[in-house]
């Protein structure tokens, strides 16, 4: 398959299923992956692997995991704040998961208080089936975005607690992504609108997902 933005943008409409918030089923032709799987419902599992960027309950549902959990599931967390049972990955570590690669990069704000530098919560680069997908967190636009250049974004636009769309549709610049995707809006807080000014302002390198 090739990787133009219409390549992609196919991919991500058939194994890339958003769940509102920053929660996203990634369906891989071995593996399952799911990220920040925020009030996902049982049926939508079962899960190869979970990766939850931050403990914050709108990220880290344990009512959710738990639905989507079995007996062989992998469940990722960053190291400052991973339970017993789960596993633990630090900004900068790579590591394999269920097949999967998988790198955390940094994710906080640069200037708010909710998701300080300081506790090295995380987003994650994973690659699977031959596609790089970067799962931002919750963030603001961070020097360790620079360069990552994955084939599709997943990115923060609500504002607020994140980045609001403006914003992000620097950073997707900055990350060098070929096709970036909107999260983490109208649901609780965060613009109802954002998701389609963000893609609206990429034009073709913009999708907004229905949600699932």
């Amino acid at each position: 398959m090739g990787k133009d933005v219409t390549d992609l943008t196919r991919w991500a409409r058939e194994h890339v299923t958003w769940f509102g918030q920053s929660a996203f089923r990634i369906r891989g032709s071995q593996t399952v992956v799911f990220l920040d799987p925020f009030r996902v419902p049982p049926s939508a599992g079962p899960a190869d692997l979970i990766l939850v960027t931050h403990p914050h309950t709108d990220h880290y549902d344990k009512k959710a995991i738990g639905g989507l959990r079995r007996e062989s599931t992998l469940v990722v967390l960053p190291a400052s704040c991973a339970q017993p049972g789960e596993r633990a990955l630090a900004a900068g570590q790579t590591e394999t998961f269920a097949g999967v690669k998988v790198i955390g990069v940094p994710a906080y704000n640069a200037t708010k208080r909710f998701h300080p530098a300081s506790g090295s919560w995380l987003g994650y680069v994973i690659e699977i089936d031959g596609m790089k997908l970067y799962h931002a967190g919750d963030t603001d636009p961070v020097p360790e975005m620079s360069g990552l250049h994955p084939d599709i974004a997943l990115l923060p636009v609500g504002g607020m607690f994140t980045m609001n769309w403006r914003l992000a549709v620097e950073a997707a610049g900055t990350i060098g992504a070929t096709l970036a995707i909107p999260m983490h809006f109208n649901m609780l807080i965060g613009g109802r609108k954002a998701g389609e000014r963000f893609a609206s302002a990429l034009g073709a390198a913009g999708l907004v997902l229905p949600r699932g």
